[in-house]
């Protein structure tokens, strides 16, 4: 394996305790997740955990790896998932792309990238198909939703959600697994996870492959569970405060 990198490419080596302190995190949420699968009369295997290590370093990836055995894992910039993978090319990691998409780092995106979950315009679709068929493998595909219409944040409006989804299925190289959501600010999550799983069912009725839903993170998991997530994206509950983001 290639020497580990730090998100900012500098070498790196995880303390000697942090594997056991990313075993702990990981039962105390494998419990969290539990219970609420339970509450809500699923399966645990039905959720899958995205470890979220943006600004952390790729010892903790690889800690987690060999903590867990969980392969997982999401970035939200596009030259940490770009880095990150490269040193840990040896690990059987999936790489999640959970960030804003720029255009200009799409095609990137989808070179380095197994799944996105923050596609929100047509403009990105030949883009990430590109980077794709350079990497000669299919790149799974949320559809983000935004479900308060703010324009500032992310996330195609309701009305056009399913135009949008039907382009992901129709590009080549491109798979739609579902959608992804964030609960928008001062909402409350199940309300908000409630509206998503309606949209959900919804593309299912057109897009019956798109099964998944990415929605759910360190503070609103069992709501996102209660609503149908099959996808959590955790950070704080795993790996702790995050480091400062370097510019």
């Amino acid at each position: 394996m290639t020497a580990l990198l730090s998100p900012d490419g500098e070498p790196g080596a995880p303390r000697g305790d942090r594997a056991g302190e990313l075993r702990a995190a990981a039962e105390r949420l494998d419990r969290r997740i539990a219970a609420a699968c339970a509450a809500a009369g699923r399966p645990r295997a039905d959720v899958t955990t995205v470890a979220v290590t943006k600004t952390f370093p790729a010892s903790d990836v690889e800690a987690w790896y060999l903590a867990t055995g969980l392969v997982d894992v999401g970035e939200a910039r596009e030259q940490e998932l770009r880095a990150k993978r490269a040193a840990l090319a040896g690990l059987p990691v999936r790489w999640h792309f959970l960030g804003r998409l720029q255009a200009n780092k799409a095609r990137a995106v989808g070179r380095s990238a197994d799944v996105v979950h923050s596609v929100d315009r047509d403009a990105l679709l030949p883009l990430l198909s590109r980077g794709a068929a350079e990497r000669d493998a299919p790149l799974g595909v949320f559809v983000q939703v935004s479900l308060d219409g703010d324009p500032a944040r992310a996330g195609v409006p309701p009305a056009e959600l399913h135009r949008l989804a039907d382009a992901v299925a129709a590009t080549a190289a491109l798979t739609l697994r579902g959608l992804m959501a964030v609960a928008p600010r001062g909402a409350e999550p199940a309300a908000a996870f409630g509206q998503l799983a309606e949209l959900a069912a919804a593309v299912r009725e057109r897009h019956p492959h798109a099964r998944d839903l990415s929605a759910g993170m360190s503070g609103d998991l069992e709501a996102a569970v209660a609503h149908g997530a099959t996808h959590l994206r955790v950070g704080s509950a795993l790996f702790g405060v995050r480091p400062p983001l370097d510019r």
